[in-house]
Parts: C-alpha cells; structure tokens; sequence
C-alpha cells in the first residue's frame, strides 16, 4: 500500500495516469501537482488531482479518457485464456470479444490496432500468384488474420512464421488456425520479432506482411538502442522499427508490406524509413482511408520487392479515386522524400519543375514562435474586454484577405501559462502570423505586436534574408504556395519543418515590385488550367 508521503517519479505518474511524462511536467508547472525532492511528485497531491482535476477540468482529450478508458486486463487476459479451449471451431467471437474488450487507452498506449480482413486480403493482390515455395513471416500476428489469408493464398502451413509479444492474441491465432486445413503446421511463438530480428544467424523470410504497432510507448533508452541495431536513422516509432528489422531478415528479391500511419508517408522524423524504401523496388502505395474504429489517423499502405530500383521504375499508387502509376523516382526529388502518392503524374511533374527553379528557403533565416498556451483555455479565456486582460488572436482569426477583430482576452500576467515564446518575438516590429490547423497556407503580415494563442504560430525574418515580411506574406499566401503545400504535405498541421522545405522565389520579387499571382506564374513558366492544378508550359526556357 502506498504511503501519502510516498514520493513518486515523475515517469510513474505519467505511466498511472496514461499521459507523456511532458503532460505531467506541464501539470507541474501549472500548480496541478506538487514537486517532491528534484524530480519527485508528491502523492498526496497525485491523489488530489485525480479527486478534483482530471475529468472535471479541461486538460488534454487523452487524460480525462485516460480515467474513463480503461480495462482490467489481467482479468480479461485470464478469461480469455479460460474460452480458448471451449472455442466452437469456425467461431470468431472470441477474436472479436478480446478486440473489443482492450480499452482505446490500451490501444495508443500498446500501438495495437487489429487489421480488418478487408485489408489484409489486399496486401496478398500485389504478390505473385503462386507462392506455395515462399516463406512467409507476419512479425506482429495478433490473432492470424495474415496467417490465415497466407494459407489461402496457398502458402505452405509449415512455411508460415507469426510472432507477438501478446500470449492472448496468440493463443486466439492458434485455436482459429487449427480450424484452416494445415493450420496446425504453423510456427507460432509468444517472441519479440525485434530482438528475433537482431540476433545472429538471423531467420529469413520471402514474404513479409503486417501491421506494426504503431506509436507504442517504449522508453527512449530502448527506441535509441533499436535504432542503432537496425540503422533506422532518426525513424524510430515502433512502426520504423519493425520495418527496418523486417528489412534485415527479408531475402534478396523478397516481398514486404507494412500498413502504416499517415504520417510514415509525410512525417520528418520517418524519412530515414522512406529513404530506404526507396532503394528498394517499391510495387505499391495504398491508401486504406480510417480503417480503424476510435482512431482519426489514416492508415496507408506499402508493398515493396527487396531488388535495387532501375531508372524508369514505376509504381501503383491506390486511392479512393483510383490506380494509377507513377514513377518511383520522383518521390526520391522531394523535400524529406515524402510520398505524396495521391498526386497524379502532371503533379508531381509540376512540383518537380518548381524544386528545379532558383529559390532560396526559410530554413535558418527565420525565428519561429508558438502561439500562447494556456494549459487551461476554459479558465484563463474570456470573450470581452477585462482590466489586467489583453486581446489574443486565434487561428481561426487569420485568413488571407486580413486579421478578423479579437474574439479572445487573457490575463496579462504570462507567468499563469503553461508555454509562452519569448516576448521579444511577438514585440517585433515586423512578423508573421499564420494559422496552424489548417490544409491550406493564411499568413497575416502584423505591425502592431500581436499576441496569438497556440492555434496560430509566428516567424521573425532575420535581417539578411532577401525579402520583407510583407513580401513573404503574399508568396505564401498564394494559390500556387497553398497547392503546393497541399499536394507535399497532406496534413492539417502548418509545422515549421514543411514551412522551411518550400521554395521560397526570392528573384520574382527582384524583377516585379508588385506581387501578382498571374505574374508569379508566368515568370515559374506555368498555366494553371481548370481542374484545380498546373500545367508546365516550358521546362527549358
């Protein structure tokens, strides 16, 4: 039993409570927990802010789930394992029934989201028709659903590998593969594929397919030292790691699909992982739209043969709206190699050919400031005027055409809030404002020493970049800057990272005085044609 002058860590706060030991330090600051000793928090007021705080105040989405969204998993672990045995053959219910009884926080927490059947057929379309001679590994079983679909498909019981850390799961994948003729002749074991993966002689495989804990929560100490075994870069969310150790035990001309997160398609931190899928022949890209009940992240999809790419390689790029093919090397020209395969050919071509123009970029010629976080906008954010109160501007206050009047008034005292740029950034003479949430680029060139709340973000020109801020206002807000960041990034989030990647025409701006976007168009040699995209007009000018 824990004693009320018990002092915790600041980590097994975060753990009891399911948030990022981040939340628990911004927590701190705020006067919601009291440190204890240098790092320490104390229990007594971890027992106060479960009573009065968390899920009555407005902190983040994820810590009043946390209190809400749970499960007793042992007990759900015991009597799953007690049903295993009593299962009718055929019946999935059980599969179903542990699915449904893992809570979302378990979930996130785990990177555990179960591939509908529907999916996991699809993967299989992109293989070669026969593939009775393969081996075939899914290092993330859970309860078989590709062991299943690989037998199917005529592979080999006795050449199909699963693994996973879940005993449940496995156990459930064992009793529904001894319903499949042969299913019984599958290698199932409760292992860790990664520390299968490094070790020396390593497995081999002809196939992989899986789905990869996404995000799980591992301690930095262990994603640092798996990335250094499997040389996975700067990509190390569980998902990265799982397709760099997939990589290290896939056979020479081999086959590998991942279903994956968005953002392992268009995230910086993944682009050691996309760098190495395309030194590989990538066959396909798919986008399965929100497969997953609960989860708002997209989920796409990659297939790809362990062969050296050749110049010409195409790939199938799969969307809502279609296939089409494209070729594989254009996403090698893009900034952070992003693979923005929902474009169509003449996109990228244009994207291609605005990369190939003079321009600079704003990466280390600016100063960037995140708006004002509150930590609490229901407690310190009124909608009038107040003495000791200043105007705030939102996101949502910020569009193209100009500044709409505050709507949002906070207390004048900055040391309330939980992060606060440094004033010197919001007092200069000259910045940029713009909205965060948002598809579409809307820059506000402000004079007037505005403060912003964390729905908008700011930059500072320094003083040798070329352009003035006004000037760099109205590039940005253009529809050609705004289609090309759409077409880049596919994200709802303005990062800085992106900002600094687009080519910023400094030279248009030497030879007009005044912007135009017609202008801005003939000088890149483009015509801007009615479907909503451009068209080169004349690449060798």
């Amino acid at each position: 039993m824990t004693n009320p002058n018990d002092v915790l860590t600041l980590h097994e706060v975060a753990e009891m409570l399911n948030v990022s030991a981040t939340s628990i330090r911004n927590w701190v600051k705020l006067g919601y927990l009291e440190k204890a000793g240098n790092n320490g928090i104390s229990y007594d007021s971890l027992t106060t802010f479960k009573r009065d705080i968390l899920g009555k105040e407005k902190l983040t989405q994820r810590a009043n789930k946390s209190c809400k969204d749970s499960h007793n998993h042992e007990w759900l672990k015991q009597q799953i394992l007690h049903e295993v045995q009593g299962q009718k053959p055929g019946d999935d219910s059980l599969s179903h029934r542990y699915e449904g009884g893992l809570s979302q926080s378990h979930k996130n927490q785990e990177g555990i989201f179960y591939t509908p059947p529907e999916v996991v057929k699809r993967f299989f379309d992109y293989l070669p028709d026969d593939c009775s001679s393969f081996v075939f590994c899914d290092p993330c079983c859970g309860t078989g659903n590709f062991l299943i679909e690989a037998i199917k498909r005529g592979v080999k019981p006795s050449n199909i590998y699963g693994y996973d850390i879940d005993e449940i799961a496995v156990a459930i994948a064992r009793q529904r593969l001894a319903t499949v003729e042969g299913g019984h002749e599958v290698n199932l074991a409760v292992q860790d594929f990664l520390n299968l993966a490094a070790e020396d002689p390593k497995p081999q495989f002809d196939i992989i397919l899986t789905n990869p804990p996404w995000g799980k929560k591992l301690p930095k100490a262990e994603r640092d030292d798996w990335a250094l075994k499997f040389a996975a870069g700067t990509s190390k969310d569980s998902s990265a790691l799982f397709f760099f150790a997939s990589l290290r035990v896939l056979r020479s001309s081999g086959y590998l699909g991942f279903l994956v997160q968005e953002a392992f398609f268009n995230i910086a931190s993944f682009e050691s992982a996309r760098q190495i899928a395309l030194k590989q022949q990538i066959i396909s890209l798919i986008d399965f739209g929100k497969p997953f009940k609960g989860l708002v992240t997209q989920a796409h999809g990659i297939v790809l043969r362990r062969e050296s790419p050749q110049a010409g390689d195409r790939l199938l790029s799969i969307t809502a709206k279609g296939e089409h093919s494209l070729p594989q090397y254009a996403f090698s020209q893009n900034p952070k190699s992003i693979f923005n395969f929902t474009c169509s050919e003449q996109d990228l071509r244009v994207i291609e050919h605005l990369f190939k123009q003079d321009h600079q970029t704003l990466a280390g010629s600016a100063k960037w400031g995140l708006g004002i976080v509150t930590g609490n906008n229901q407690k310190y954010c009124a909608s009038e005027m107040k003495e000791g109160y200043i105007p705030v501007y939102k996101g949502s206050d910020i569009s193209k055409s100009g500044l709409k009047s505050p709507s949002c008034f906070i207390p004048e005292d900055f040391s309330n809030y939980q992060q606060v740029a440094p004033l010197s950034l919001y007092q200069a003479p000259e910045k940029l404002i713009y909205k965060f949430i948002t598809s579409k680029l809307a820059f506000f060139y402000d004079t007037e020493q505005r403060f912003i709340l964390n729905s908008a973000n700011l930059l500072v020109l320094k003083d040798e970049f070329p352009l003035s801020p006004q000037q760099l206002a109205e590039l940005l807000n253009s529809r050609l800057m705004s289609w090309l960041f759409q077409k880049l990034f596919r994200t709802r989030k303005v990062l800085r990272q992106d900002l600094e990647s687009l080519p910023i025409f400094v030279s248009y701006f030497e030879r007009y005085q005044r912007f135009c976007e017609q202008d801005l168009l003939e000088f890149l040699y483009l015509r801007e044609v009615p479907s909503g995209t451009y068209r080169v007009i004349d690449a060798n000018r």
